[in-house]
């Protein structure tokens, strides 16, 4: 055995080892925001009452335990300038820090104090740590802080993050990291849709795509959980359509879904014993009433939109904090900061405590009896509780230097013996001597059927792009219908609005182009089908006019929505144009990637005109590793902009620069990483007219973006709902690499 592969083994079995008293999961290791420690505070202070330790990190989501580290996530700096999310990992004992991860915050619309959203998921199994940024990066970071792996939802799949903040977080299940999200990409992926991404956790490689959602309602931030039903592995969440979805884990294949609201569901749901447990705070589905709370029971197959539930309690206006299942009782948290007691298995109300007085949005965790739950103003509150009743056991409030409160949105977590409480600020550790860590939970699997006939293909990477010439191999594997894997099959390979060959062994030799290209690879294996999504991509310098491309859609491969943007015949000359035909803000703004991530050190440049409406004129402009030059058209006067991040500039630099509507313009954008800085510098002029030697505009960012994919960029101006909005013109799209 070499020296590497007996440590990673000897981590194994230290990680293996640890986690009775680990906290991987932010709602426990049953996923039901219940721990089984023992000896646990009753009472505690800031001022030293069994407080083990403190310290100045802090955020909005729970933290995590895994053998013997605490790994959180937040906001880092108080200035615009100087904010980062960061993730970081302490000593659980002392609260030291052992390491910190910071990254940038780009290309979002989410404000800064909605930085960190998503709650970090742990993996016993491999010792790393998952995070979702709210800029959209998905990161696999082991147990030193070492990333193995790093994929941009947002560049590469889509992703849209809204502009409350409101983004889901990461979970692994098996050999896959599964992580949900509102995209708009290209091809069948351009419709928006809550789709579901698995990939695999070691590698980041495209495992299985899922779009189950409806039409989207809201962004929201549930998080699903996993069980074995009837040979089952099955996904159970809340999306964005106001429904309750069960999906296959393995294969995505949905498999019921249940509508409750007219909005968004942003509660994650519980499971137990073939019962998921759901609720809402929006109007019902079926009824004018506001906010639910039911239980479904759990058939394993078919459509369960028309069944009724077990039981449902109207009235409840339960929207934002997961709840504890524990034993016969349900404990539901309502937007109010009431605290309701349910039968689990009838849905009887047994009693209801008002607990706060600025409503409750970070979930409760229950251990030996007891509640820890915080209060958005600041208050983490200890709730003694059974079904008889509730009693207040010990509240603290919190304050920044200025007096205002230090706002709780991320809940408890609890773990050899210890419980970890966060505000927005700090994070503190109080404990008993005497505490004790909780069983392990059972992780036994229910016998499995025996395993089917296959009914379901599944091509792995199930996405990917390549450069021209470059060759990858697929492989296909079948699953029965309770989504067991058969094993891998032989199947007759093809591809689809690609150019290219694959051999009978799966691989597939990409062929160069001058264009983007993107379509699919196929497999068939008797009447099953399957594909994977292919884009190639084209050597720098790559170009494009257009002009081979057929109007009313979108350039292939291309992050966009013909919806959004789409090819037209300007003048006789084809243009891509940014559509601005309905209702801001839906399609109002564009950031339109043309390749995945790419590392700095590339300039992009294209012509670009803007329509103006009535006395209103657009946005326009390019993006380059993450940095927006923008032709202003929104503002007071006439500028063009260098900025990272809109709604918290934490680069941003203006210069007067007097542009007409209804005239080209060239426009480059160019960024160079040096010595720990990124000089990044635009350039305007008009179309046809010698290219100026000066830049418009450079500023140098001493926290770079290192990497990025290059893009057009617009926003589009909205009168009323009858009239359309401004619109943007772009033509002769150059990228290259800087000399």
């Amino acid at each position: 055995m070499t020296y590497r592969s007996f440590a990673i083994a000897l981590v194994s079995i230290f990680l293996s080892a640890a986690y009775a008293g680990d906290w991987t999961h932010w709602r426990g290791p049953r996923q039901t925001g219940v721990a089984t420690d023992k000896n646990l505070p009753a009472e505690w202070s800031a001022e030293g009452k069994n407080l083990l330790w403190k310290v100045p990190y802090g955020g909005r989501t729970a933290p995590i335990v895994m053998a013997g580290r605490v790994f959180m996530t937040g906001r880092h700096g108080k200035k615009a300038e100087d904010t980062q999310e960061y993730i970081a990992a302490f000593d659980l004992a002392t609260g030291e820090l052992i390491w910190e991860h910071r990254v940038n915050v780009f290309l979002t619309d989410i404000v800064g104090h909605r930085v960190a959203w998503a709650n970090l998921v742990g993996d016993p199994q491999t010792g790393n740590i998952y995070s979702h940024g709210v800029q959209g990066l998905m990161q696999c970071i082991n147990y030193d802080g070492k990333v193995i792996w790093s994929r941009s939802l947002t560049e590469e799949f889509g992703r849209i993050s809204g502009y409350g903040g409101r983004i889901m977080w990461p979970v692994v299940d098996g050999d896959a990291v599964i992580i949900s999200f509102l995209s708009s990409s290209w091809g069948p992926h351009a419709r928006p849709n809550h789709r579901y991404l698995a990939l695999d956790k070691r590698t980041g490689e495209v495992i299985w795509w899922s779009s189950p959602s409806g039409k989207l309602l809201d962004t929201v931030y549930s998080a699903p959980v996993f069980a074995t039903y009837n040979g089952v592995r099955t996904l159970y969440d809340s999306l964005a359509d106001g429904a309750v979805h069960a999906l296959q884990s393995n294969t995505g294949v949905p498999i019921w879904h249940y509508k409750m609201s007219k909005r968004g569901l942003n509660v994650s749901v519980l499971y137990r014993d073939g019962m998921v447990y759901a609720s809402h705070s929006e109007e019902n589905f079926d009824s004018v009433v506001m906010g639910a709370v039911c239980a479904l029971r759990v058939d394993g197959r078919g459509d369960q939109t028309k069944t009724d539930p077990v039981w449902r309690v109207l009235g409840v206006q339960a929207g934002y904090a997961s709840h504890i299942l524990d034993g016969e009782l349900l404990y539901v948290f309502d937007n109010a900061a009431n605290l309701h007691c349910l039968d689990a298995a009838t849905g009887e109300e047994h009693w209801v405590y008002n607990y706060g007085k600025t409503g409750g949005k970070g979930a409760g965790v229950l251990a030996e009896g007891k509640i820890y739950v915080g209060e958005m103003g600041g208050t983490w509150h200890i709730l003694e509780v059974s079904k008889t009743g509730c009693k207040h056991l010990d509240s603290d409030t919190f304050k920044r230097e200025d007096g205002s409160p230090q706002e709780i949105y991320g809940s408890a977590a609890v773990a050899e013996g210890k419980v970890l409480l966060p505000t927005i600020s700090d994070t503190y550790c109080i404990g008993l001597p005497n505490g004790t860590a909780g069983n392990d939970p059972d992780h036994s699997v229910p016998p499995s059927p025996p395993i089917g006939v296959p009914a379901h293909l599944q091509i792995v990477p199930g996405e990917i792009w390549l450069t021209g010439g470059e060759s990858t191999t697929f492989k296909a594997r079948t699953f029965d219908a309770n989504g067991q894997l058969v094993g891998e099959a032989r199947v007759a390979w093809g591809t689809k609005g690609i150019k290219g060959t694959v051999d009978e062994g799966g691989t597939f030799k990409s062929e160069v182009g001058g264009s983007v290209q993107a379509g699919v690879v196929t497999a068939k294996a008797g009447a099953l089908t399957a594909s994977a999504r292919v884009r190639v991509l084209a050597p720098l310098p790559y170009t494009e006019d257009f002009e081979g491309m057929k109007v009313g859609l979108a350039p292939p491969g291309w992050i966009t929505s013909k919806l959004k943007g789409h090819v037209v015949d300007l003048d006789g000359n084809k243009v891509f144009k940014k559509l601005a035909n309905r209702p801001s803000p839906p399609f109002a703004r564009l950031r339109c990637y043309m390749t995945p991530p790419m590392d700095a050190g590339y300039a992009v440049q294209a012509d670009m005109m803007g329509m103006p409406k009535k006395r209103f004129a657009p946005d326009m402009g390019l993006i380059n590793c993450r940095y927006k030059l923008i032709m202003m058209g929104t503002s007071r006067k006439r500028q063009v902009r260098l900025v990272t991040w809109d709604p918290m500039p934490r680069l941003q630099k203006d210069v007067l620069f007097d542009w007409d509507t209804e005239k080209w313009y060239t426009a480059r954008l160019r960024v160079d990483v040096k010595d720990g800085n990124a000089l990044v510098r635009g350039k305007v002029w008009a179309q046809g007219e010698t290219e100026p030697e000066a830049w418009t505009i450079e500023v140098t960012d001493a926290l770079p973006n290192t990497e990025g994919s290059p893009a057009l960029y617009a926003y589009s101006v909205g009168i009323t709902d009858s009239y359309k909005g401004t619109e943007v013109y772009f033509d002769n799209v150059q990228v290259s690499k800087n000399p």
